[in-house]
């Protein structure tokens, strides 16, 4: 019976001290190389393959304690930490892995129905993810990034030329620099995707911000404390996995942040694992693209011309963390100029969020569970700049439009949710609720958003990494 009774009482320790102080995901460091002339302390190999680092990793994810000179996701960042100290290694190779399987209720889905708005319910992986990164030379590291989940896609794959902390040089295909939440990792979300305007929470899946895309950016840290980060790129601006650029134009896109307080420890959302101390981003977006699609003959024309749309966007997002609270707040334009706005009407499109959460105090709890709420609207067809007439309006049902609209109109959704991380966003659990307002052309009589679609949402979320 003591034994017993002593057991139980070192089970009950561990799983204490396991809530009352949460660890930090591993990452893998497969192999590095020391610089020449450097004596590595004993046991330490200065290079070499190992099934013990593959096993073992390094002490902590760079998501979670990165070191002085990680680069921010619109460059991909590092996957493992060096076994070495900072700067010791000069050659070496990372391997990152996450998975994000969910089980979803949609309320609005109809067995009976041949036309649905909503999915079914069930389980999917929403996100599998397989990072290789390495360096081959001080002065080139090189990243690739495949997403797994229902084809493999490929993400990242360019080449990073570190020239000074105010200067890194990247070419190839990566996140164009817009939008805060795009540039951000969707293993380190508060929530289990992005906003409206991204894709992610849209019923139609559109996406109206650029993401993945073929290009040339500098961008770097300058000022005490990294006051100030930049990003300049020009991208083909045809997505990703193109292998051309068809029109021979191309998409412009810069973003500029303010940290007041010091560069954040890490480019996430939430206070999770961040010190206790007052975090403070501030970022500026901007992008412009001219698309040509085909030939068009215009009103009084007799000869065709070339049917352009000019796409100008920006956007501007703030993220404050302090003791445990965090808030998130960011606003979306876009101005959509057509050629032919008899068959297509200019428009403008207008989106903004705000979320909050807030970790519980009590001691077995702390930097556990964090209660989160989130509000945002989008608006993807209308005017605000200018008057509603000839040359701007709402678009008509996505069967009338160029563009792949669908039928996609106004949109609001409200989401309140519990999320539990046991290693900070390396493993964590997220539970939400969505109340979704979505106004589309469900009664079928060619006036836009002219129904209101029942399609609240039921999320639960596992995020696992290494």
């Amino acid at each position: 019976m003591v034994k017993r009774a002593a057991l139980w009482s070192i089970a009950l320790a561990g799983v204490s001290v396991g809530l009352m102080a949460p660890r930090e995901a591993g990452a893998v460091r497969l192999w590095e190389e020391a610089r020449a002339g450097w004596s590595p302390p004993g046991g330490l190999s200065p290079g070499g393959l190992s099934l013990a680092a593959l096993f073992n990793g390094s002490v902590a994810s760079p998501d979670l304690r990165p070191p002085d000179f990680v680069p921010p996701l619109a460059a991909g960042g590092h996957v493992g930490a060096s076994r070495f100290p900072e700067g010791v290694a000069e050659r070496w190779l990372d391997l990152g892995f996450y998975a994000q399987p969910q089980f979803i209720v949609q309320t609005g889905y109809n067995l009976e129905s041949t036309s649905n708005f909503s999915l079914p319910p069930g389980v999917s992986l929403q996100r599998t993810r397989v990072v290789l990164h390495g360096q081959a030379h001080p002065l080139l590291q090189m990243r690739v990034e495949f997403n797994m989940s229902n084809n493999l896609e490929l993400l990242d794959a360019y080449a990073l030329v570190p020239v000074r902390r105010w200067l890194q040089v990247q070419i190839g295909q990566f996140r164009v620099p817009f939008s805060r939440q795009e540039l951000t990792s969707s293993s380190r979300f508060q929530f289990s995707d992005r906003a409206l305007w991204a894709g992610g929470a849209n019923s139609s899946g559109v996406r109206f911000i650029p993401s993945f895309d073929q290009g040339l950016m500098v961008w770097g840290w300058a000022g005490p404390r990294d006051l100030v980060e930049y990003y300049a790129g020009v991208f083909n601006g045809k997505g990703s996995n193109s292998a051309f650029n068809l029109d021979g134009f191309f998409l412009y896109a810069g973003r500029v942040a303010v940290n007041p307080l010091g560069r954040p420890r890490a480019l996430q959302e939430g206070s999770v694992n961040l010190p206790q101390a007052a975090t403070l981003a501030i970022g500026f977006n901007a992008a412009s693209q001219i698309r040509q699609v085909g030939l068009v003959t215009l009103p009084g024309q007799s000869t065709p011309s070339p049917n352009r749309i000019t796409l100008n966007s920006f956007g501007a997002d703030v993220f404050f963390a302090a003791r445990g609270a965090s808030v998130y707040g960011e606003v979306y334009f876009r101005d959509t100029q057509e050629t032919d706005t008899t068959a297509a009407p200019s428009t403008q499109s207008l989106g903004w969020m705000v979320q909050a959460g807030y970790f519980i105090p009590a001691p077995a709890l702390r930097n556990h569970l964090e209660v989160v709420a989130r509000a945002q609207s989008f608006d993807p067809s209308s005017c605000y700049t200018v008057s509603a007439g000839p040359e701007c309006g709402q678009r008509l049902p996505g069967s009338q439009s160029r563009e792949v609209y669908r039928d996609f109109m106004f949109a609001r959704a409200y989401t309140f949710g519990l999320n539990w991380y046991q290693l900070g966003h390396g493993f964590k659990a997220q539970a939400q609720y969505t109340i979704n307002t979505e106004h589309r052309d469900a009664t079928n009589d060619r006036r836009p958003g002219s129904g209101v679609v029942d399609n609240n949402l039921f999320t639960l979320l596992l995020t696992g990494s290494f």
